[in-house]
């Protein structure tokens, strides 16, 4: 039995596989989200920077060294008459530190690595957020071509039938060659048209396979249409974005990581206190018995800065210069924040109502085509105002997948003017 789950399975996979794959947009995004390189190295980032932060953390505990040294002296030395030393010289020591007091360094530098974490954790969502925004682009850019290719395909169509009518209609002299050239011509150019726009919609099928790690050459059927729709964002307040963006928080910390830095310049102006034993085994420095002992040594050492010239107080002050900086990067990109907030939400607004306008129009122009071809089927109008309603006609359609395509892309704009969805 269990033989015949695998056969079958082999066969369902092999039969599966001669089918293209069906691509949403929420499948784009997790693939992207999956290959992307930049969002692996942001998380790698983020990796590196909370092991640097448990690193730093080891500074509060005591630290244990062990060293040994040996020396072989060739020449004979007289220690005094009588009496010479040992030509070997050896000895191995453990030494115990614990940082008492170091000015709050250790402590600053614990607080620079978590804020430094934060930032690198931050750095990983704004990657991901614009990685997102990309790829949105990037699907809606290939299903906008795809549909342009589509309404090519059906203009040469529809000018295809044209031409058969007007052909037949000359052959049975009812018209001149005139009407037979201009629609020929008319087809030529919808051909044309329709190159272009194949070569359009496979660089976009290319570009869409590159960044989800697919093969370039992969035709994948894209679920969507340009005119789907699309779940519309609400108006986000400015406090709220602030809240969201990672770019505007990453500045923040810098602000805060500036200030830790002020601090630590200080800390290294202030008095420093070091405790230690040091446990040692070996020969004496003058070896004349040969004997080897254990010395035990417990220690204390207090540093206290005095006088340096002012260097601590221009430190500090190209420090705090520093914090100024950054606080104002902060606040120019608040600014930033609120126009690209404001603008994104007038930009969806004007598109949503465009989007009505162009759904409206199309109508208009296939009512009109059909009743021109009609009326010039009937002998009622010349073959000119069948071509110009075809004209109308494909305008109208363009501008529809023009307009929901940029609507698409500024709605995607929008949710990463607030960070994210």
């Amino acid at each position: 039995m269990k033989k015949i789950w695998i056969l079958f399975s082999l066969v369902l996979g092999v039969s599966l596989a001669g089918y293209p794959q069906v691509l949403g947009l929420r499948d784009y995004r997790q693939r992207v989200m999956n290959y992307n390189q930049d969002i692996k190295q942001s998380r790698a980032v983020a990796d590196a920077a909370l092991y640097a932060l448990k690193s730093v953390k080891t500074g509060f505990f005591p630290r244990l060294d062990l060293s040994g040294s040996y020396s072989y002296q060739f020449e004979n030395v007289e220690f005094m008459e009588g009496v010479r030393l040992k030509h070997d010289n050896y000895n191995a020591e453990a030494d115990l530190v614990q940082s008492v007091y170091a000015g709050g360094a250790v402590r600053k530098q614990y607080e620079m690595a978590r804020v430094q974490q934060a930032i690198a954790v931050l750095g990983e969502k704004h990657t991901l957020v614009n990685m997102l925004y990309a790829a949105d682009v990037n699907y809606w850019t290939a299903v906008a071509n795809r549909d342009l290719y589509t309404i090519a395909s059906r203009f040469v169509e529809i000018v295809g039938e044209l031409y058969d009518v007007v052909d037949k209609r000359f052959r049975e002299g009812a018209i001149s060659r005139t009407d037979v050239l201009m629609v020929e011509a008319r087809l030529k150019e919808a051909e044309l048209q329709l190159n272009a726009s194949r070569t359009n919609y496979k660089t976009a099928l290319q570009a869409l396979n590159i960044m989800m790690g697919e093969a370039v050459e992969a035709e994948p059927v894209l679920r969507d249409s340009i005119r789907s729709g699309v779940l519309l964002p609400s108006v986000s307040e400015l406090a709220v974005a602030l809240d969201n963006r990672a770019d505007y928080q990453t500045s923040i910390r810098d602000v805060e990581l500036a200030r830790l830095e002020t601090r630590l310049v200080k800390s290294n102006y202030l008095p420093q206190v070091v405790l230690g034993i040091k446990e040692n085994w070996g020969t004496l420095l003058l070896n004349v018995d040969g004997e080897r002992r254990f010395t035990t040594l417990a220690f204390a050492n207090l540093s206290i800065p005095v006088f340096h010239w002012g260097e601590r107080r221009q430190s500090v002050r190209a420090s705090i210069l520093q914090e100024d900086m950054r606080e104002l990067d902060r606040s120019k990109l608040a600014d930033q924040v609120s126009l690209e907030l404001s603008t994104a939400w007038t930009t969806v607004s004007d598109l949503l109502k465009k989007t009505e306008i162009v759904n409206s129009s199309l109508e208009i122009a296939q009512d009109n085509l059909f009743l021109n071809t009609f009326s010039y089927n009937e002998g009622k109008l010349p073959i000119i105002d069948v071509l110009s309603a075809q004209v109308t006609w494909l305008q109208a359609y363009t501008s529809v997948v023009s307009v929901h395509y940029q609507f698409k892309v500024a709605v995607a704009e929008y949710y990463r003017a607030v960070g994210g969805e």
